[in-house]
């Protein structure tokens, strides 16, 4: 579920409320848990933890250490043409956006 963020307008409080996709408008409708007006808003300069991101992230760790095995059958199935390989190949040593070697 995504995390949103909020502010009242009336008194400056700021929350965070983890919400469907359904029921993400149910704060700016309800009163501030805080002052008990209703002027709550979407606060779109929050930052969220839910956007952050993370620089320990390398293809090993989303599909386990069989990646690089993983590239090497895209390469081989004849759907990817032979120019691309190298980039396929690069992609297989991405540890946060940069290439190990």
């Amino acid at each position: 579920m995504p995390l949103y963020a909020f502010k009242c307008s009336g008194c400056n409080h700021s929350f965070d409320e983890f919400l469907t996709l359904a029921n993400r408008e149910n704060p700016i409708k309800s009163p501030c848990p805080n002052c008990k007006k209703k002027k709550v808003k979407k606060d779109w300069q929050a930052s969220t933890p839910s956007l952050a991101m993370d620089t320990t992230l390398n293809p090993q760790k989303v599909v386990g250490s069989q990646f690089k095995e993983v590239i090497d059958r895209i390469k081989t199935s004849g759907q990817v043409p032979k120019r691309f390989h190298s980039k396929l190949d690069a992609s297989a040593n991405l540890n946060a956006g940069r290439v190990v070697r």
